[in-house]
């Protein structure tokens, strides 16, 4: 390029130009003065690949901002990720066959049919009905049946006088509610004695009580506990709630009500702790929860509360006063030499390394995932790890349609999953060595390098799952009922309130109905079952003997 080519570049008009362009072209018009010219040349490639480099910013913000503004969840990669990703490649000059974003759609269309041809081969549920009358529905509900006649005059046929034929019946429905209401009952319990030696009074047997000098019959305290540890509803909603039903109960009495009832179901808890240590796989995961404590500075304590799920149904809460291992984890699952699913937090290090126990530990996805969706509306790079974890995870999906058994799971696995991980773990290391160590991309690779084995041991075993979201799905409650109660009232009512949401979370993952259930179980233990079979009570062997307590299924997290 001369010179003269140069100065022949038409120059827009005074005032039109942006500043930032501006000191550009007089910074390269000085290099090439001087006789720079390759200098002024290097200038102009940096400044346009600024150019290009914040476009692309700009272009992942602007897609941020349009996906929070419709408000969709998906969290599924969408190709101008990738072919933004692509195109940041080409510029750095990395764009090798490593990565064929042609190819990658093709692999995940293709997993998408078979997902879709093995629900249909083996039976998908039909369609659930359209709902009838503006879209209500029943469910084992009392229904009443009405037989409304056609008045005696109307029966008559006012053109030839003769008595109209029946012909059928119109239908109509109405859905009434009937407020639930209290009962009192009152015992008379009666009394004889001998009117001549004036001793030995005999009296009628009072029914059992569940709680000691306490009037309230099992399906009230059933109710109490199931409306706050399963409906997250606060003793003083409740109070009121129950004081329109013309029974006013103080909250403190509310109170020792669910005191009551969790010292009952202690000895049940303790069964089902020791049906979670016998689990193939336990998860394990905590939250904090706030407890009042007049002893301390700020008169509140944040304790923990800590999740254990055995083999994907029984779940056990257990209550410590700190977030420490010595008294959680550490001292539940001393000694155990199973598999235990958890993220990689320090506290569970000792479950592995033989100093608390030697198990085997399995890795959870979900956490390993989330350091990269964390990054994906900042650096379109992480599209690429997200799209294989996502493809591992409709995998699983593939599995289920096909309603796989453990082996043949994880023969899936080895079969397919494994090359996924492969490319996954080629990607991470390639990305550890060239970022640098202090960024998040390089800490999101390095976590996933680190704890690859925990992490890749589910590839062998189908009876292990890749994260421990079933898990996290229990904490959600107490979160839930965390927000509504804002604190426990003293450390001793917070293990109480973990003993209560064992029972209430192994029910739900049971599909139990909890009313039913914890209404017939306080009376049999009010009753004085015997201790040797207090496993009978627990939710599923009840459910054995009851069918049709059922509760309504929750809907469970779609694939990723």
């Amino acid at each position: 390029m001369t010179r003269r080519a140069v100065r022949a570049i038409p120059r827009p008009a005074a005032g039109t130009e942006p500043a930032p362009v501006a000191q550009i072209r007089h910074a390269a018009e000085a290099l090439y003065a001087e006789g720079r010219t390759d200098e002024a040349f290097e200038y102009f490639l940096a400044a346009l690949t600024a150019v290009l480099r914040k476009n692309t910013e700009l272009e992942l913000l602007v897609a941020k901002l349009r996906r929070e503004r419709v408000g969709t969840r998906s969290e599924r990669i969408s190709p101008e990720q990738l072919a933004l990703l692509l195109a940041e490649l080409e510029q750095l000059g990395t764009a090798e066959p490593v990565l064929d974003v042609e190819a990658e759609a093709r692999a995940d269309a293709v997993l998408d049919q078979e997902i879709g041809a093995a629900k249909a081969e083996e039976g998908a549920p039909a369609p659930r009905p359209r709902p009838r009358n503006g879209g209500w529905q029943t469910r084992g509900i009392e229904r009443q049946v009405h037989a409304v006649t056609v008045a005696n005059a109307e029966r008559v046929c006012v053109q030839c006088g003769r008595e109209k034929r029946s012909i059928g019946a119109d239908v109509t429905r109405t859905l009434e509610y009937v407020p639930a209401h209290f009962v009192e009952h009152e015992y008379q319990l009666e009394k004889f004695a001998c009117g001549r030696c004036k001793e030995g009074v005999s009296t009628a047997e009072a029914p059992p009580k569940v709680i000691e000098r306490s009037a309230a019959d099992a399906s009230v305290l059933a109710h109490v506990v199931v409306s706050k540890y399963a409906d997250h509803t606060p003793l003083h909603r409740l109070h009121r709630i129950y004081e329109r039903s013309g029974v006013e109960i103080p909250v403190s009495t509310l109170a020792d009500w669910v005191a009551g009832v969790a010292e009952r179901i202690v000895p049940l808890v303790d069964v089902l702790s020791a049906r979670v240590l016998r689990a193939y796989v336990v998860r394990t995961d905590a939250t904090g929860l706030k407890v009042l404590d007049p002893g301390s500075s700020e008169h509140i304590e944040r304790g923990t509360v800590w999740c254990y799920v055995g083999d994907d149904r029984d779940v056990v809460c257990r209550y410590t006063p700190t977030g420490e291992g010595a008294s959680g984890p550490w001292e539940f699952l001393a000694g155990r030499r199973g598999f235990i699913q958890a993220d990689a937090a320090s506290v569970f290090d000792r479950l592995f390394n033989g100093r608390a126990a030697a198990a085997v530990e399995v890795g959870c996805w979900a956490h390993a995932r989330r350091k990269f969706f964390a990054l994906r509306d900042t650096d379109c790079r992480v599209a690429y790890p997200l799209q294989l974890i996502r493809r591992m995870y409709r995998l699983e999906d593939l599995a289920d349609a096909k309603r796989l058994g453990p082996e043949q799971r994880a023969a899936l696995r080895r079969e397919r999953t494994r090359e996924v991980l492969d490319k996954l773990r080629s990607w991470l290391a390639v990305t550890a060595h060239l970022e640098p160590p202090g960024s998040e991309l390089a800490q999101a690779a390095s976590y996933g390098l680190n704890h690859w084995t925990a992490l890749t041991r589910f590839v062998e075993d189908g009876r292990l799952s890749l994260d421990n979201n079933l898990c996290e799905q229990q904490l959600r409650d107490i979160a839930l009922g965390r927000k509504n109660f804002l604190f426990a009232g003293s450390h001793d009512a917070a293990r109480r309130s973990a003993a209560l949401y064992s029972l209430m979370r192994t029910c739900a993952q049971h599909g139990v109905a909890p009313l039913p259930y914890l209404t017939d179980v306080l009376r049999k233990l009010a009753a004085g079952w015997n201790p040797s079979r207090l496993e009978e009570l627990l939710p599923d062997q009840w459910q054995l003997r009851h069918p049709s307590a059922r509760a309504v299924s929750r809907s469970s997290p779609g694939p990723m």
